[in-house]
């Protein structure tokens, strides 16, 4: 049955109810106290698969004292211990991170942020739950109270490499939490994101690991696709501890700004308009090659007025007139007929073509300009410059 509750991955609104268990521990973290007993009572838990993305979640949220007295000591465990050094230890061997600011985002009792630390890197860490905290910094470990979200920065940012264990599961707003993370990093960072695997879970019939603390359950697709949702390249996604949970590698870099086109705009234009200034005054003659589509573009945010000739190798174009700039549409035999000194090439993908065609198939020996990818000049036929 289709349930009005969106998927917490892609939004798509009408979640399939897959799995149901009533009477479930509130939260499994917790043991009770005798006086607790009475008003102790169990709670329904139903999990969503959305038919859209395929993720799985349940739509419950953690109450606001849900890390109060929260603790989970994996590290007790000989079997835990040698899994997270060996995990550290390859982290920053690979990414070649010794030396470097490294945070962990829930850092529990700070094993494995001791881990990293001998490892060799700069270890940092968040925490919300005090009695976790406290054993982590009795280690001796620099670690910030709360949880990271709403665009939090920490004092100790930005890092060179980030990461979280075990805590993606619980988190409600995914999106924010990510993009949190990426606002802590320097460009180019690198994380290890690590999961409960809930391909193992459903090969091995586990109902026992639907738990209400764990919101979201992730396959190697559904994790890879959050992360990339959030702006992550990932390198890498498998599973771990014999298939007991899932590791995701991944990089963050500082996207180039769109923004940045606009001076390529202002650099085309001078480059274009000194340009045709010097030939002016030299007299000589100029034309432009190339009336596609890039070109088109080009010809619309430069001053063309002084050019000549527009000369295009398709016949079909021949007669015809360019949008906004006007120019007629000439074929190239009309270079050698009008006695052309120069050629501006407008065609970004088939330049270097254009200017062996030019030479080779044209005989043309003046210069040529090659304007597309940046702004290169190739010198006449003869000239020493």
């Amino acid at each position: 049955m289709a349930a009005r509750i969106p998927c917490r991955l892609c939004g798509f609104v009408g979640m399939t109810a897959a799995l149901t268990l009533a009477g479930m521990p509130r939260w499994n973290h917790r043991l009770l106290r005798e006086h607790e007993i009475r008003a102790d009572q169990g709670v329904d838990l139903t999990a969503y698969c959305c038919p859209s993305c395929g993720f799985v979640s349940v739509p419950m949220q953690l109450s606001s004292d849900y890390y109060d007295d929260y603790i989970n000591a994996p590290s007790l465990s000989t079997q835990a211990r040698e899994f997270q050094s060996a995990q550290a230890g390859e982290f920053v061997s690979r990414f070649g991170l010794s030396g470097h600011k490294v945070l962990e985002v829930g850092c529990g009792d700070g094993y494995f942020l001791g881990a990293l630390r001998d490892a060799g890197v700069r270890s940092f860490g968040i925490e919300p739950s005090r009695v976790q905290r406290e054993l982590a910094c009795a280690r001796g470990l620099d670690v910030e109270s709360g949880i990271l979200a709403a665009g939090r920065m920490l004092a100790a940012a930005p890092f060179d490499a980030f990461v979280t264990r075990q805590v993606f599961e619980h988190v409600e707003d995914m999106r924010d939490f990510l993009l949190t993370i990426r606002g802590n990093l320097r460009s180019g960072a690198v994380g290890l994101v690590e999961v409960p695997n809930l391909g193992k879970i459903v090969e091995d019939c586990r109902f026992f690991d639907f738990i209400p603390e764990h919101i979201n359950y992730f396959t190697q697709r559904s994790l890879g696709l959050a992360l990339k949702l959030a702006g992550f390249e990932v390198l890498e996604v498998s599973p771990v501890q014999d298939g007991e949970s899932l590791r995701a590698l991944v990089r963050w870099e500082e996207p180039r700004h769109v923004a940045e086109l606009a001076s390529r705009v202002d650099s085309l234009r001078s480059e274009i308009a000194t340009f045709l200034e010097e030939c002016n005054a030299k007299a000589k003659k100029v034309a432009i090659w190339g009336a596609g589509g890039k070109g088109l573009s080009m010809m619309a945010v430069v001053d063309v007025r002084h050019v000549r000739l527009l000369v295009d190798s398709d016949p079909h174009k021949a007669g015809l007139f360019t949008p906004v700039s006007h120019l007629p549409i000439a074929p190239p035999t009309e270079l050698a007929r009008q006695q052309i000194d120069a050629v501006i090439v407008m065609a970004p993908a088939y330049e270097r073509e254009i200017a062996a065609s030019l030479r080779n198939e044209w005989a043309f020996v003046g210069e040529i300009v090659l304007a597309g990818r940046g702004f290169e000049r190739l010198a006449a036929v003869g000239d020493s410059r």
